[in-house]
C-alpha cells in the first residue's frame, strides 16, 4: 500500500470520499449585486460564487454561537460547568446522511456532540431525520432541550431541487418563503424555538438579502430564533454592509475554509473585532496537504493526536468552529476527547512559534496580522 493508504484508514478514505461527492455535486450561484450605501453612494460588490450544498457533510468536523451558560460536550447531564453559548467548539454537521441521518445524529449525540447543524434543504439534508435522531437521544441519555443547540438554513429557492417537494410554497413571496421555512424547520425538528438561523448563501440582489435578513429579525422579536447570521458569504464588503445596516446583527458567518479564499483572512479578522463566530466547512477534505504532512503526522503521535483531530485544534486555537460529519463513532468520540482538553485549558500548541509552523504548512497568507490570537486571549 502508498504512504497515502497507511495513513487514512478505511474510515476515514470514506469521509474523504463523501466529501469529495459534496464538492462535485456543489450547486452555486453567482451572484453580482449593486449595494445601495447609507450615504447614498452606489458600492458595487463583485461577483463571487456561493456554494448552496452541503455543509457539514462526512468527513468535515464542527459547532455554534457567542457567550457564556448552560451546557456541553461529554456530559451527559443536564447541567454543566461549560455553556453551549460559548465558541469555538465542534458542532455535528448533517448534510449527506439521508436515511442515516437518525442514526448518526443519535451516535453523536451520545458520542458527546451537542451542538448540531442542519438545513431546510431536503436536497441535501433530513431535516426531519435530525429531529428524529436528536429527540431520541434526548430521552435515551436524560437530557433536556435545552441541552442541544440546533442550527439550520434557509435555503433559496436556487439552492433546492424544485422537481422535488419543497419546505415552502415557490410562488409564494419571498417573506412568506422565508417564514415558511422556518415553520417546517421548526416541525422537523421537533421544536418550539431554533437556536440559531442563517441564510444558506446571498439572495440574488441586495433587496432580497434585506427582505430575509428583516424575516430573520422578525423571528428574533418573536422568540422562534435565539440568533441569526450567515453562510457562503466570501466578500468582505458586503459582509460588512450587512452588519452596519443591520437591526440585529448577524452571530455567526459559515464558510469553506480553503486556500482558494486565502482562508478567509479579512472575514474572519471582522469576526473576532465584532465577537462573531466563525464556523468552518470542508475543513479537513480542503486540506488533505495539512493532514498528510510529516511534521503535523509526528506532532500528532506527542500530543495523542490524529492528523485530523489536530487540525481541529489548530483552527479552534484560531477561534474557529469547525463543522465535522464524521459518520464514525470511534472518530465523533476522538473529536469530543479533543474539544474536552481544549475546554478544560490544555494547550495544544505551546508557542506562537508552533502556530506559525503549522499556519505555514497549511498556508494561511497574512499570519503576522493574526498570530497574537492566543496571547491576546491570555491577557483577557
Amino acid at each position: 500500500p502508498s504512504l497515502s493508504d497507511l495513513l487514512f484508514n478505511e474510515s476515514r478514505q470514506f469521509e474523504f470520499i463523501i466529501e469529495m461527492m459534496m464538492i462535485i455535486n456543489t450547486i452555486s450561484v453567482v451572484y453580482a449585486f449593486t449595494v445601495i450605501s447609507s450615504f447614498g453612494n452606489v458600492l458595487t460588490v463583485s461577483s463571487s460564487t456561493s456554494s448552496l450544498s452541503s455543509h457539514g457533510g462526512g468527513g468535515v468536523r464542527g459547532e455554534v454561537i457567542s457567550t457564556t451558560t448552560t451546557n456541553n460536550e461529554n456530559d451527559n447531564s443536564s447541567s454543566s460547568s461549560f455553556s453551549l453559548k460559548t465558541f469555538p467548539t465542534i458542532k455535528y454537521g448533517t448534510a449527506w446522511k439521508a436515511e442515516k441521518t437518525s442514526e448518526y445524529v443519535y451516535n453523536a449525540i451520545k458520542a458527546g456532540f451537542r451542538h448540531i447543524d442542519t438545513a431546510c434543504q431536503p436536497k441535501h439534508y433530513s431535516e426531519d431525520g435530525v429531529g428524529e435522531g436528536y429527540t431520541k437521544a434526548l430521552h435515551d441519555l436524560g437530557l433536556l432541550r435545552k441541552d442541544i443547540c440546533l442550527q439550520t438554513k434557509y435555503t433559496s429557492l436556487d439552492g433546492q431541487d424544485v422537481s422535488k417537494p419543497l419546505p415552502y410554497d415557490k410562488d409564494a413571496s419571498l417573506e412568506d418563503r422565508v417564514r415558511q421555512s422556518l415553520e417546517s424547520s421548526l416541525r422537523n425538528l421537533r421544536t418550539d424555538y431554533i437556536d440559531s438561523l442563517i441564510m444558506h448563501g446571498s439572495e440574488k440582489s441586495w433587496d432580497d438579502n434585506s427582505v430575509v435578513w428583516k424575516t430573520f429579525e422578525s423571528f428574533v422579536d418573536d422568540g422562534k430564533v435565539h440568533q441569526i447570521g450567515i453562510s457562503n458569504f466570501y466578500d468582505i464588503d458586503a459582509i460588512r454592509y450587512l452588519y452596519e445596516n443591520a437591526r440585529i446583527k448577524p452571530a455567526v458567518i459559515q464558510n469553506r475554509f480553503y486556500k482558494d479564499t486565502g482562508y478567509d483572512t479579512d472575514i474572519r479578522a471582522f469576526c473576532r473585532e465584532h465577537n462573531m463566530e466563525y464556523q468552518s466547512f470542508w475543513t479537513l477534505g480542503a486540506n488533505r496537504h495539512f493532514l498528510l504532512n510529516q511534521k503535523v503526522q509526528q506532532y500528532a503521535v506527542e500530543k495523542n493526536l490524529s492528523p485530523e483531530t489536530l487540525l481541529y485544534a489548530f483552527v479552534m486555537a484560531l477561534g474557529i468552529t469547525p463543522l465535522d460529519g464524521t459518520t464514525s463513532v470511534t472518530h465523533a468520540e476522538e473529536d469530543m476527547n479533543l474539544l474536552q482538553r481544549v475546554k478544560k485549558g490544555e494547550k495544544i500548541f505551546e508557542s506562537n512559534e508552533d502556530l506559525t509552523e503549522f499556519a505555514t504548512i497549511l498556508g494561511i497568507p497574512n499570519w503576522d496580522n493574526e498570530k497574537g490570537y492566543e496571547e491576546e486571549e491570555e491577557e483577557l
